[in-house]
């Protein structure tokens, strides 16, 4: 690997190595994305007490940040390496396959959640899951609402990521011309976006819920562009800078979110133990709070800088767990939607007991990882049988 570049000549000039950089999978992209996927699941499901040990419950971030932000660094490393070796073109022409891919993939969901909410509003006299999913309007008039989901003008609850996603993406040609110019000018542009979307109150219309999309991307971009901008720098070979000083900062913005979030004040006796009023802070999430982006990339910072790449728990037990399912996140985060809203069904459905809460969460999560290992096992097997005279490094490339 050549030698490190300084940091202020890669942001600012656009700097690059004379010999590319060779990148090592790093496995705590796919432990940290598994993970995320996970939380994902128990956050969608209405009424899981575990939600209160997940981090949306914790600080002022979630796991849809850390997602975003994974997103766009591994998108970089994915698309933008290519970009790199075989030209522009050629990475673009991939970036549109993965969008088609999320772009039936969210159709595929729409069309499971729109039979799903029907049977069980019909099945249990419940018109309430109509207004839970927001997604009425499609029963009162299919032909108008079927042609506003194919815009993604028609978003309805659980459904609002890979739209989100598939914007992003499409964006990234772009960003990657910016960030091979200097990455100093991605971030220049992403900042000026983010602000306008503030400043001008720009959004795209939901049609579900007669308001916007519950993700602004306009505003979720500037997470995406971070990380697409980190991903620049480890193919240019930058080191991350290591600061005790940073390194407090982390831990400082980390540490209020906790006592913002105060969540012992679920305990009883200590409802009263929480910040006065006049410390609340605006944690808008459509719009994606600054002091959100502080708390995601505090936390990102501290992971990267503090838990090494070959951490033995990385590849074993439940991180590698957790790292296959970070490798197939697009199955896995479309089968964590159904079992979430099946979660939330039987929830309302039977019970919120204990025993309920533990059979839901046990059989979500339990199925997510199922899943990834046998997706896991699945490619390994279909890898090695179709191609049986190939040799190992050809079938790798493939």
């Amino acid at each position: 690997m050549s030698s490190p570049l300084g940091l202020g000549s890669w942001f600012w000039l656009g700097a690059s190595p004379a010999g590319a950089v060779r990148v090592e999978r790093d496995l705590r992209v796919d432990v940290f994305r598994g993970l995320a996927l996970l939380v994902i699941f128990i956050d969608h499901v209405a009424g899981n007490v575990l939600i209160r040990l997940t981090p949306s419950s914790m600080g002022f971030s979630d796991a849809a940040e850390a997602f975003v932000l994974l997103a766009g660094f591994s998108a970089a490393l994915a698309y933008g390496g290519v970009m790199d070796r075989r030209g522009w073109l050629t990475g673009t022409a991939q970036v549109v396959a993965r969008i088609w891919k999320l772009y039936l993939a969210h159709l595929g969901l729409f069309v499971f959640t729109a039979v799903a909410v029907a049977f069980m509003a019909v099945r249990f006299g419940n018109p309430l899951y109509y207004e839970h999913v927001a997604i009425l309007p499609f029963f009162q008039d299919p032909a108008t609402t079927i042609l506003q989901t194919v815009a993604l003008l028609f978003l309805p609850n659980y459904l609002d990521i890979l739209p989100l996603y598939v914007l992003l993406l499409a964006m990234l040609p772009l960003l990657w011309v910016l960030a091979r110019m200097a990455p100093a000018l991605a971030m220049a542009v992403s900042v000026g976006l983010y602000a306008a979307a503030w400043e001008f109150g720009w959004a795209l219309p939901n049609l579900s819920t007669g308001g916007s999309w519950f993700f602004n991307p306009f505003a979720w971009q500037l997470i995406f562009t971070i990380g697409v901008v980190a991903g620049h720098g480890l193919l240019s070979g930058v080191a991350l800078p290591r600061s005790p000083l940073l390194t407090l900062a982390a831990v400082g913005v980390v540490g209020f979110g906790l006592v913002s979030a105060a969540p012992w004040a679920a305990i009883p006796g200590f409802e009263a133990v929480v910040l006065p009023d006049e410390w609340r802070l605006d944690l808008d999430k459509t719009n994606l709070s600054l002091w959100r982006l502080a708390h995601a990339l505090s936390l990102a910072y501290l992971i990267a800088a503090h838990v090494p790449r070959d951490a033995g728990w990385l590849r074993t037990g439940a991180g590698a767990m957790l790292e296959r399912a970070g490798r197939h996140s697009l199955p896995l985060f479309c089968s964590g939607v159904i079992l979430s809203l099946l979660g939330t069904f039987a929830l309302t459905e039977i019970g919120r007991g204990w025993a309920m809460q533990l059979a839901v969460n046990v059989v979500g999560i339990g199925s997510l990882l199922l899943m990834a290992s046998v997706l896991e096992w699945y490619r390994g097997a279909t890898a090695k049988a179709s191609a049986p005279g190939t040799t190992a490094g050809e079938v790798k490339t493939a």
